[in-house]
């Protein structure tokens, strides 16, 4: 199975938010987007299309932290400690080792997250359904709609069995905790192996979010759905007026065993 798809589907269960791929990828409130499964690709934002919103600021930052489960394990080390058994770091070096143990293991610590989402979602929905009916929206467009905002982050993703990587703090940590994700810390990288994602206590990420878009008002089987993103989805406004009554405005539902098409 593909990393991007391991990665976005574990994140989603575990979270029940989307996740940004790649994981750096910077998204604002606001943007539109395709989805393929749970992946989101950007093409646009609702300022394009004329819709402004408001903002609800959260006030509440809490840290984020996911592991695959079996997969991955850490070691953190003080200075004058005895370094781990083959480990890079030296006896003088503070810093921290994660091992994996299965490819496509993830380690993910998110520090201070706040999750701002749009005001007044009901009134962006008819905004949305109103450019359906004029023949200026897609149907299959997604848009963000609450959005995780980090201080910093760590996102590690390994490409064998054998993965590996050693961080070193650069300077005196002082009274600190040893944290992954702490920008503060100023991590040297003294060794690295097998890891296809390598994100570092990076500053501003938004590594996950929720989105929302046109929905059926009723479930029909997945083989008459359509697969791919059709012009418009309607031959005139008169036929997108009537059509328009057999939608609304919300979030996607995923299946938890997609079939991996893309």
């Amino acid at each position: 199975m593909k990393t991007r798809k391991i990665y976005t589907k574990e994140m989603y269960q575990q979270f029940r938010y989307l996740a940004a791929w790649l994981p750096g990828t910077p998204f604002t409130l606001g943007d539109i987007g395709v989805l393929k499964g749970k992946e989101f690709t950007k093409i646009g934002n609702l300022e394009e299309h004329g819709i402004n919103f408001e903002i609800e600021i959260d006030k509440t930052p809490a840290d984020l932290e996911y592991a695959s489960k079996g997969g991955v394990s850490i070691i953190t080390k003080l200075s004058g400690a005895v370094s781990p058994e083959g480990s890079s770091l030296s006896n003088i070096d503070a810093g921290i080792s994660a091992n994996f143990s299965k490819e496509n293991s993830i380690l993910f610590k998110a520090n201070n997250t706040t999750t701002p989402s749009i005001k007044n979602q009901i009134k962006l929905g008819e905004e949305v359904l109103e450019l359906y009916k004029k023949g200026k929206w897609n149907k299959d467009w997604a848009i963000i709609t609450e959005l995780v905002e980090s201080e910093s982050a760590s996102i590690l993703i390994s490409s064998s069995k054998e993965a590996k990587i050693d961080l070193k703090v650069a300077g005196d940590i002082g009274s600190k905790q040893l944290d992954i994700a702490d920008a503060e810390l100023n991590f040297q990288l003294s060794f690295s192996k097998d890891l296809s994602t390598k994100i570092i206590a990076q500053k501003g990420l938004t590594p996950l979010f929720k989105v929302s878009k046109i929905r059926n008002r009723f479930i029909l089987p997945p083989v008459f759905r359509t697969k791919a993103m059709d012009s418009m989805d309607f031959a005139s406004p008169e036929i997108a007026i009537k059509k328009s009554e057999l939608f609304y405005f919300g979030e996607p539902e995923f299946l938890e065993n997609e079939i991996d098409t893309y």
